[in-house]
Parts: C-alpha cells; sequence; structure tokens
C-alpha cells in the first residue's frame, strides 16, 4: 500500500506536471551521485555532479514548457489531482476540485464560485479557534438567542420590622455596587495515611457589602444608625432580632418589580448591620459613596 499511498499523495498535491518534474528531478539526482562515485566523490566530483543533475532538471522542465501551453498545463495538473484525490478515497475533493478549475462554467454559469464558497464554508481554520465556517454559524445560531445576564441589571428589595419598606425604592435606585457570596461551605482537609479527604463542616453565613449613595439628608445613614442602635445599643444591651432583622431580596437582571420575570434567579437571606464606612475628600467634587456590611443572621432561614 505504500507505493499506492506515495502515487495518490504525489498527483494530489503536485498534479501531473510536478509529478512529471519531481520523477526527473529525482533520477538526475540518482545519476549525479552515481557521476560523482565514478568520479572519485571528492567535493569538486559532487559539485560537478550537482550541476549536471540541475541543468538536467531545467532541460525537461523548458522542453515542457515549449511543447505544453499554460491551459494544458492546468488540465494535466487538475487531472493529476482529481486522479489523486479518488486514488485516496475523497471524491467529494474530486468533484470540487473540478467545479472550482472552471470547465464547466460555460455550461453551468458559477459553478467555481460555488465550489469555492463550499470550500471555505467546510475547511476549518485558526481564525474560527480550528473549526469549520459552517461549525462556528452552528454555535453562533445556537446562542444569539440567549439574553445575557448584566451586571448593572438587579433589583433590591429591602424591609424590616423597624421600618417597613419605605426606603426600599432609594436602596434599589441609590445603590452602585454590591458585592456578596451567597454559598460558602467550609471545611478542613484531613491526612488518612497517605492520602487526603475533605472533611465539609457546613455553611458560613453571607457578608453581604452594599455601596450607595445618599441624599443631602442622609436618609439612608439614619435608616443604618437606626437598625444599629437596635442591634447593639450604646449602652451595651443588645436588642431582640426581630426589630433589627433587615430582610434583603436580590433580583438579578431586572431593575423593577413589574419588568421582573417569574423564574427570574434572586436570593434571600435575613441580615444585621456589621459595619458602615464613609469617604469624604476635598479633593474631588464626586457623590459622597457609603459603605454597608450587613451580616447574615443564620442560614436556615431564606424567606
Amino acid at each position: 500500500m505504500s507505493l499506492y499511498n506515495n502515487i495518490a499523495k504525489t498527483l494530489s498535491q503536485k498534479g501531473t506536471i510536478g509529478s512529471v518534474i519531481s520523477g526527473t528531478t529525482s533520477i538526475t539526482d540518482q545519476a549525479g551521485r552515481h557521476a560523482s562515485n565514478i568520479m572519485g566523490g571528492g567535493e569538486l566530483a559532487q559539485a560537478v555532479g550537482k550541476i549536471g543533475a540541475a541543468t538536467a532538471t531545467n532541460v525537461v522542465r523548458n522542453a515542457i514548457n515549449e511543447h505544453i501551453p499554460i491551459q494544458a498545463h492546468r488540465a494535466l495538473n487538475l487531472g493529476g489531482g482529481v486522479v489523486g484525490d479518488i486514488l485516496q478515497g475523497d471524491i467529494n475533493n474530486a468533484g470540487l476540485r473540478i467545479l472550482d478549475s472552471g470547465l464547466f462554467n460555460d455550461s453551468l454559469p458559477g459553478m467555481s464560485a460555488i465550489a469555492s464558497q463550499t470550500r471555505y464554508w467546510g475547511r476549518p481554520t485558526p481564525v474560527f479557534g480550528g473549526i469549520t465556517p459552517t461549525e462556528a454559524r452552528k454555535i453562533y445560531e445556537s446562542m444569539k438567542r440567549e439574553r445575557l445576564s448584566k451586571k448593572n441589571l438587579y433589583l433590591i428589595e429591602v424591609s424590616s420590622e423597624l421600618m417597613g419598606d419605605t426606603l426600599s425604592p432609594w436602596f434599589n435606585m441609590f445603590a452602585t455596587d454590591l458585592d456578596y457570596a451567597p454559598y460558602t461551605v467550609s471545611g478542613e482537609k484531613r491526612r488518612i495515611g497517605g492520602a487526603i479527604v475533605d472533611s465539609v463542616q457546613g455553611n458560613e453565613p453571607v457578608e453581604l457589602r452594599v455601596t450607595t449613595m445618599d441624599n443631602h439628608y442622609g436618609v439612608l445613614k439614619r435608616w443604618y444608625i437606626a437598625h444599629h442602635n437596635f442591634t447593639a445599643s450604646n449602652d451595651g444591651t443588645i436588642g431582640l432580632p426581630y426589630l433589627y432583622a433587615i430582610k434583603f431580596k436580590i433580583v438579578h437582571s431586572f431593575i423593577t418589580e413589574e419588568s421582573t420575570l417569574q423564574d427570574a434567579y434572586y436570593d434571600i437571606g435575613w441580615f444585621r448591620p456589621s459595619n458602615i464606612e464613609y469617604s469624604l475628600s476635598r479633593r474631588e467634587d464626586a457623590m459622597q459613596e457609603i459603605q454597608m456590611t450587613f451580616s447574615q443572621i443564620d442560614t436556615f432561614v431564606s424567606r
């Protein structure tokens, strides 16, 4: 099968004219080496042998170019490529090669352009990560209908027993950043012999960080301070959770209750005040931002 594969590969890659020249080059190279050996095999003999081989190859190439016109070159190379594809069992590529040659443009106008397009859409390319344009288009078609979630679209609903939900619209309008990790599992690694085993201990409470602006009268500051005083008063007493507990509902990808879909993703939890931080500066004329931190009261009540 090696001779068969070599013939098919030569015909497919070089065409008939290329195969003839390649075969001539091989023969003249062997003759040159033989002549070099007869002359003693020295550097001068090798140089003379190479010159003779190159001259013989050029004679064959010039003879082919003199007696066979360029159109015949293309036809012979096309035929050689088609034969090579057929020998390799690639009937589809042989057909595309014929259509792409333009031989049937008179009887079938535009077939060469169709063949070129077919080759383009069916050939893997590095531009699309090594896949064909057809496969890339299928991926695009499957994903273009999906609406991606945007980080700047979210809805915050805030309510508590102490102050109700009167400031929920203020939070939703003034909040600029929101960071939290809703699901955190703690654990440790235990060594057993030469192996490591993971030992899960349970869920960790969520830390909710809200960056928000405020109005001139400090409405959100006063709201936070009121809940803080009921959590841990300055007189040293601790309040009851049902008074200072704050319910947060965070809806992703939507900014109003009316626009929220029924199956939209959201997180709900009960939190208490943990920390508030102000940042003031006379070096810039910008809106004041407040950093509020809330700590989850428990991990088993979500409604």
